[in-house]
């Protein structure tokens, strides 16, 4: 009887490179994934999925030219797998090309027309560009096709929060953790993960889990934990540390390592908004929740003191490893006009990546620059509750000025973050901020020119401050 012929020879996936790659892959070790699936492609040159995966990993490590290679060889060698297409759109989102992405996916569609992974492709990218309602329509497509596709659910209820449907939408991002799973913090004795109902005595603790910003947006959420009869430990940050011990409703403020307080039961902090029940009428109002120390601000109020002019403090880049950040944030260049404008104390906020953009600047002397001197974020508190208006782009400084009630004009890009919904001015989130929206993708020259016709409007005393007047 003759032999049978080995699976590995006549069949890459189950391939020892192949399967090597995939078990790199959940041991989430992306450089040995890389190895192994290259000496699958050495093996099978003509398997067009070895090639997207190493596409795919290469992309996420950082190697776009090799990335781009391993995508064109892949459909040169299968021009009609649409998994290779679909994937191939996340690499060209990387790399600034939308237009190309949907035309891949449009690609990958047309061979495979349920798709699931194309269609929730295909509505992040239209989400990305603001075509809310058709990206809504893509996700919905894939979790018909696929009812536990997380990721599509995820995105989905992002589309419905920017729409401003926050009771539904919230209820679908609860899906983030299907799609990435997020580990129970490391306690003194376990404790249960919090899925709602009766807080009384309970000693809660809330995991930041997304960025800076939305920890100050959600630790709001403490005050209604304390009415409902529980305690409120905020898991944060270092640089958010002193900051959130002075929130209301906080009971303690640690970060990864500290010694804990007595927990009950864990929550990750974005999960307490469905949990609660929050729709447009039931955001937990009230600012300020968050305050400086005050012998900070004291101490910031004395130093502005001698400054002539509506004081007003400035940031202009958020963190550039945040994936949509090269949209959001207009960097120094864009904003430098408003240096200039008179009747003007700029107070330059900016920490970070974005202070590079100094580099070669002469400041004028209508503008104070703290730099170092602020090491976390009660610092930026402590300045912002001695100025007159914060102006910000989409980052954690605009959450800060708003969360301490100090009016503040955030700069927005054209497709904005699902936060400050679609076609507002203003925000439920915090009634002291004002929304400036770009008219076009990248036009950060109209936002700025807005900002100084309604900067001069205040100078000249046509226009208040005080709220959205």
């Amino acid at each position: 009887m003759p032999a049978l012929p080995d699976a590995a020879v006549i069949d890459p996936m189950h391939s020892p490179e192949f399967q090597a790659g995939l078990l790199a892959l959940r041991q989430d070790d992306r450089t040995a994934a890389v190895a192994a699936f290259t000496r699958a492609a050495g093996r099978f040159p003509m398997y067009s999925p070895v090639h997207a995966n190493i596409g795919t990993l290469a992309g996420q490590l950082g190697h776009g030219a090799l990335a781009m290679r391993c995508f064109q060889r892949a459909i040169a060698v299968e021009p009609g797998h649409a998994e290779v297409w679909s994937n191939f759109s996340s690499q060209l989102r990387r790399a600034g090309r939308d237009a190309d992405a949907i035309m891949a996916l449009k690609r990958a569609l047309s061979l495979a027309p349920k798709h699931a992974n194309a269609l929730c492709n295909l509505g992040a990218v239209l989400f990305d560009a603001g075509q809310t309602a058709r990206a809504e329509a893509c996700f919905r497509q894939a979790l018909a096709l696929a009812p536990d596709h997380h990721e599509a659910a995820k995105n989905l209820g992002f589309a419905l929060l920017r729409r401003g449907d926050l009771r539904t939408g919230f209820g679908w991002y609860e899906h983030r953790y299907g799609a990435a799973p997020l580990p129970a913090p490391v306690l003194d004795r376990p404790a249960p993960r919090w899925r709602g109902g009766a807080l009384n005595g309970v000693s809660l603790l809330a995991v930041a889990e997304q960025g800076e910003g939305d920890s100050i947006q959600f630790v709001r959420y403490a005050k209604l934990v304390e009415r409902s009869g529980g305690t409120l430990t905020m898991l944060c940050s270092p640089a958010l540390k002193r900051l959130m011990a002075r929130g209301d409703g906080v009971r303690h403020a640690v970060a990864d390592g500290d010694r804990m307080p007595r927990i009950d039961a864990w929550t990750p902090l974005l999960s307490l908004p469905h949990l609660l029940g929050t729709d447009r009428g039931s955001i937990p109002g009230g600012v300020p929740y968050l305050h400086p120390a005050p012998e900070d601000a004291a101490a910031w109020r004395t130093q502005l003191s001698g400054v002539a002019g509506l004081k007003v403090g400035l940031v202009w880049a958020g963190n550039p490893t945040f994936g949509g950040d090269r949209q959001r944030s207009p960097r120094f260049a864009a904003v430098a006009p408003l240096l200039t404008l008179p009747g003007l104390h700029m107070v330059l906020l900016q920490v970070g990546d974005g202070r590079r953009d100094l580099a070669g600047h002469i400041l004028p002397a209508t503008v104070t620059d703290p730099g170092d001197r602020i090491r976390d974020f009660a610092d930026t508190a402590a300045i912002m509750a001695g100025l007159d208006l914060v102006i910000t782009s989409c980052t954690a400084p605009a959450h800060l000025a708003g969360a301490l009630g100090r009016p503040v004009w955030i700069m927005l890009p054209f497709a904005a973050d699902w936060r400050w919904m679609e076609g507002r001015t203003d925000s439920p989130w915090y009634p002291t901020a004002r929304l400036f929206r770009q008219p076009a993708p990248g036009d950060w020259t109209s936002v700025v020119a807005a900002i100084s016709a309604e900067l001069q409007a205040v100078v000249a005393g046509r226009r208040s401050l005080d709220g959205l007047a």
